[in-house]
């Protein structure tokens, strides 16, 4: 069975129906010349290994069609009611000749089906006569149909003569039904009693032909729906030991589908479990067999389901003989190899479940797989992870992504890309096998799977900074939250082990959950990710997984999830995972910082006053934006500017820890207030691809601030620009960098412990100013602070943050200035200067990079600061986006002077503190107040 962007286990089994007669309700009967010339025709009782249920073998009509073999045109056609038949046989009057017999049981009432059918004169008239699909439910009787192409009818009721010669006293009848029987059982571990609601077949043809030569035209634009309120009589709770819930749906009557192209996955029924606010996870009806999905349910089938429901549906797939004449099965006791897939697209970020049925003692994954663009054979496990690798000679059915029990025949894979890493779309085959003896290969049993995959960016490698690497460093839920986070990096052996486990010292186990079960969105890795709370994370059952630790080989990929949600307001919670893994002779362990709670908190230090040693601020865990940023993604704007009268809807927060938000100026000359308070996009997406890709109406050196006693963020007296460009929404403001009523100096513990900033990130709060020229050029030897020298902190890491966003999306490259590379005196980029800035939505301001996490190593508690770069303060380009987070302070910062040329230059008023956050030169250092930086809003 095929199945549609989810893994599945279906139990799919074919039926041929044989007939028992009962009632009868309508009778038309046409005279025939002689009643001394008949042929009795009979049903027999039930036959195969599963006889269904009475209500399968009703029968309210019953027609005969007779058609001279040699001219096809119709001798004989009658409709017979009840009263005829007597013990399940129908004494059929007939002239004694060569016929082709066509037999129609409990045919649809409808007077346009009735009177086609009694106006039948030859054999092609059937190629004009459909049933509609609701003549197929579960409160009628099942159409039936049954063709004999020669029967010799034989003299004064003695008989037939049949093809091949045989002499019959009475023909019997195998007839078909024309629809399908769905039995679904579900279970699961969890309790799914509130979100289940029903099921939904859609994409049903709306017809069925009595002929595979109709005339007419089959849509599939019905769709059925059992709701568990309306539709009870379908549905039953069941018990299953081991099992918390299960559900039996009984007896669901659909028409057949058979397209004209049985490998047209366009034409399959789709099967979709309604789960409220969850994922409905959906699959086509096809049935597996080689080369290609069949995706036809021919009439006369029988669908039995078991599906596991976990955060996808689990189907598996078992044949046995109940239709003599289908040869697509492979029948129970010879060598059976059933997928429920033959193929499956995936993306670098995704996996596919392929699960299999077996009665082989071993089953593996072929050691190569077929490029089918080129026809290379490459080694399976470099394509896909782990796939064909066996580490464990003990139990060569097993490996970290696939699994076989010989004793009961299921089996699982999960295909996740490993090591290719190339934006594009590429399909491979690989073979499945099963064999009687692992070693020797003897007796094979092969099935093919065609895997596409569809890469969108590139990945990043995996590994501590001790190895050099910007990897995932942490994970980010709010409080409502607890769907999967998708942790990944590519390494480059495939037995290279590594193992991911929630740190029981520093507590989290009781609510972070991990799964090496790939995430099954059909759409991550793309720009439009599925929801992940629809994409709940539970231990992999087939890996003895406890949800607290994890492991692997090759490409590291695992799922962290929650386990709970929590009560809106609730403060965060922290937890850490350690990342073990090799690499050449030497193992290393990366830590990832987990945290629930999007409430404002305290990290290094808090609850002290302003201008004591304990001090700390509760820092937002996001950046600040515009709401027309926020709400219109899309927007075209280069930049907004906000009503300040308004401040409380113009000004919100970023949805996710990682994404950029907006630049800000700190602020201009109060006459510019309005131009003052503009927030910029934060991306290059509106400015073009020509070099310096400057903005537009940018402020630059002509909106100079020149302070005075009298004009700092909060004066004593005076002008107070907290008044004019205090952006930050209400109970909130921008942090502080020392005092913000004079020049911060911060070269004193009495400065430090007011700076938000130093107090609240750092362990050991740093003095000074990671600026050249305020330390040697100082505009006020008063003001002169000592030099800050910037090295590699403990209490950070730099890399990818997986919050529900960052995760999800595939990371894309986009040109920027080369900061480094303006000339010192102009402040200008020489022409064809750009280079690659690399993120995630780079395309809206919904823009989201890597960044530097803060974390306290005691409390384990961590904050994450995205790396939005900033705009030149000459000409508005961005620059560093992707490298460096600079984020601004509301404190001023002492100024600078150079008269070396005789004319004085520097910036002796409008220098302002920010920090300067990445992994090697985190720093606090002052600036022009014209630059564009982010700004984190601390809680008042």
């Amino acid at each position: 069975m095929m199945l549609d962007k989810c893994g599945t286990y279906i139990n799919l089994v074919c039926l041929l129906f044989l007939i028992a007669f009962s009632s009868c309700v309508d009778e038309t009967v046409i005279n025939k010349s002689t009643k001394s010339s008949y042929l009795s025709i009979s049903g027999l009782g039930l036959s195969g290994t599963h006889p269904g249920t009475a209500e399968d073998y009703y029968v309210s009509s019953f027609r005969v069609l007779a058609f001279d073999h040699v001219t096809n045109l119709c001798i004989s056609n009658v409709l017979y009611s009840a009263g005829q038949l007597v013990n399940n046989t129908v004494e059929h009057p007939i002239d004694p000749g060569t016929y082709r017999f066509v037999f129609l049981a409990n045919e649809p009432t409808e007077s346009l089906i009735s009177s086609a059918l009694d106006a039948i004169t030859s054999y092609s008239n059937l190629d004009n006569i459909a049933y509609p699909a609701n003549a197929f439910a579960s409160n009628k009787n099942i159409p039936m149909m049954q063709e004999i192409e020669y029967v010799k009818v034989l003299t004064k009721g003695a008989g037939a003569e049949l093809s091949g010669g045989t002499i019959v006293s009475e023909l019997k009848l195998k007839l078909n039904r024309m629809g399908v029987r769905v039995d679904v059982l579900l279970k699961a571990a969890d309790d799914f009693e509130t979100e289940f609601k029903g099921v939904t077949f859609s994409n049903i043809p709306d017809k069925v032909a009595l002929t595979d030569n109709y005339t007419g035209t089959i849509e599939r634009s019905v769709t059925r729906q059992l709701l568990r309120t309306s539709d009870a009589s379908y549905f039953s709770d069941t018990t299953i030991a081991g099992v918390t819930w299960a559900k039996k749906i009984s007896r669901i009557i659909l028409p057949a589908n058979e397209p004209a192209s049985s490998t047209d996955e366009s034409k399959a029924v789709i099967f979709t479990l309604n789960m409220e606010t969850r994922y409905n996870p959906s699959c086509r009806l096809a049935i597996s067999s080689e080369p290609d999905a069949n995706y036809s349910l021919p009439k006369n089938t029988k669908l039995d389901f078991t599906g596991t429901i976990k955060d996808f549906l689990l189907v598996n797939i078992i044949a046995s003989d109940w239709n003599y004449d289908w040869i697509g099965w492979e029948i129970p006791g010879n060598r059976i190899l059933n997928v429920s897939d033959t193929k499956v697209n995936i993306t670098d970020f995704n996996g596919a479940r392929i699960s299999f049925k077996s009665n082989m003692p071993y089953v593996f994954v072929d050691e190569k797989v077929v490029d089918r663009s080129t026809g290379a054979e490459l080694q399976t496990s470099q394509v896909f992870n782990v796939l064909s690798y066996r580490s464990d000679n003990s139990n060569l059915n097993k490996n970290e992504r696939f699994n076989y029990n010989p004793a009961t025949g299921d089996g699982y894979m999960d295909i996740l890309l490993d090591q290719p890493n190339v934006a594009g779309t590429k399909t491979y085959t690989l073979t499945l096998v099963g064999t009687d003896d692992y070693w020797s290969k003897t007796n094979l049993i092969k099935k093919t799977i065609d895997v596409t995959v569809n890469q969108n960016g590139v990945r990043f490698d995996f590994g501590s900074k001790a190895e050099g690497y910007d990897s995932y460093i942490g994970a980010f839920f709010r409080n409502s939250e607890k769907g999967e986070r998708v942790i990944s990096g590519n390494r480059w052996g495939v037995a290279d082990a590594w193992t991911a486990e929630v740190d029981e010292a520093n507590g989290g186990r009781d609510f972070i959950v991990l799964s090496t079960t790939p995430s099954f969105d059909p759409y991550i890795g793309t720009d439009n990710p599925g929801d992940p709370e629809k994409y709940p994370v539970t231990p992999n059952q087939y890996q003895g997984e406890s949800g607290t630790s994890v492991k692997g080989r090759g490409r590291i990929y695992f799922r962290i999830g929650m386990a709970e949600t929590r009560a809106e307001g609730s403060a965060p919670r922290y937890g850490v995972v350690n990342v073990t893994y090799a690499h050449g002779n030497a193992t290393y362990t990366a830590q990832l910082y987990i945290r629930q709670g999007e409430e404002p908190d305290y990290l290094m230090r808090g609850g002290g006053q302003s201008g004591t040693s304990s001090y700390g601020a509760k820092f937002s865990p996001y950046n600040l934006t515009v709401s027309t940023f926020k709400n219109t993604p899309n927007t075209t704007l280069k930049y907004y500017e906000m009503n300040y009268s308004n401040l409380a809807t113009e000004v919100d927060f970023v949805k996710y820890p990682t994404q950029a938000g907006a630049h800000f100026q700190w602020g201009l000359p109060i006459a510019n207030a309005v131009m003052g308070r503009r927030a910029y996009h934060p991306t290059n997406k509106n400015l073009g691809s020509v070099s310096p890709w400057s903005v537009t109406g940018w402020p630059g050196n002509q909106y100079f601030i020149q302070l005075s006693a009298f004009s700092y963020w909060r004066a004593t007296s005076g002008v107070k620009y907290e008044e004019y460009y205090e952006v930050c929404p209400p109970g909130y403001y921008r942090p502080t960098d020392g005092p913000l009523d004079r020049r911060a100096v911060n070269s004193t513990d009495a400065q430090v412990y007011m700076s938000d900033w130093r107090m609240s990130l750092f362990t050991s709060p740093m003095k000074g100013d990671a600026s050249w020229n305020t330390v040697n050029q100082p505009f006020e030897s008063a003001n002169k602070p000592v030099l800050y020298t910037p090295g590699v902190l403990a209490e950070l890491l730099y890399g990818c943050y997986a919050d529900g966003f960052f995760d999800r999306r595939p990371v894309m490259e986009r040109n920027m200035v080369v900061g480094d590379s303006r000339d010192p005196s102009t402040g200008s980029a020489p022409a064809g200067s750009s280079k690659k800035y690399k993120g995630v939505s780079l395309d809206n301001t919904e823009a989201a990079y890597l960044g530097t996490l803060f974390f306290n190593a005691s409390t384990k508690a961590s904050l994450f600061l995205p790396s939005a770069g900033r705009r030149w303060y000459l000409d508005g380009s961005l620059e560093y986006a992707g490298e460096t987070g600079y984020y601004w302070a509301s404190s001023v910062a002492p100024g600078w002077t150079d008269t070396s040329t005789g004319v004085q230059n520097g910036n002796p008023y409008g220098n302002m503190w920010n920090f300067e956050f990445n992994y090697d030169a985190t720093k606090p250092i002052s600036t022009s107040h014209l630059f564009g930086n982010t700004i984190r809003c601390v809680k008042k």
